[in-house]
């Protein structure tokens, strides 16, 4: 009789503890670190990066460690970066792209791979990046800016631009 009450009270236990996994919040553990919060990168970001007058930003994002915010103005692509060390903020002069379509091009280098980010025509609906391996990789965009996460660290490489029909726009060397 002694055993089943073990057998009971041990039940008892692992149903509670399956019924609190299944409603409870998630919970951070010491030593391992939460993913910011929108709201948060947004207050890093205000923070830590100059906004000139008539700046758009498109994207914010959490890559490789550090906040990431790119935008434009009618001249310039912006591209502020929010880590550990404090703010790096990067002007690249790179008007309204025009009959090339992409235009402006920052890498963030880390380790064995880079996140190339810079200025694309509203007409590009697809920007690849055709790298020096062989390997294609799609640019996610975001208004009139380009993030591509490359595997590997590159100095150049060829893009192709497509619009919305699947028309090639663009296929260079940058």
């Amino acid at each position: 009789m002694r055993g089943v009450w073990h057998v009971l009270g041990a039940l008892g236990v692992v149903t509670a503890l399956a019924y609190a996994h299944d409603v409870a919040d998630p919970v951070a553990l010491a030593g391992t670190p939460a993913p910011l919060s929108a709201d948060s990168m947004r207050a890093l970001a205000d923070n830590g990066c100059e906004r000139p007058p008539g700046y758009r930003a498109d994207t914010l994002q959490m890559l490789m460690g550090t906040v990431v915010e790119a935008g434009v103005t009618a001249e310039e692509f912006f591209l502020c970066s929010v880590g550990d060390g404090g703010a790096t903020w990067s002007t690249v002069k790179a008007g309204a792209p025009g009959a090339e379509y992409v235009n402006g091009r920052v890498g963030l280098l880390r380790d064995d791979q880079s996140v190339e980010v810079g200025r694309v025509a509203r007409e590009v609906a697809v920007l690849e990046f055709v790298l020096p391996s062989g390997k294609v990789v799609k640019a996610e965009l975001y208004g009139e800016v380009f993030l591509c996460v490359v595997p590997e660290k590159i100095s150049f490489v060829r893009i192709r631009a497509y619009d919305a029909g699947g028309r090639l726009l663009r296929d260079d060397v940058i």
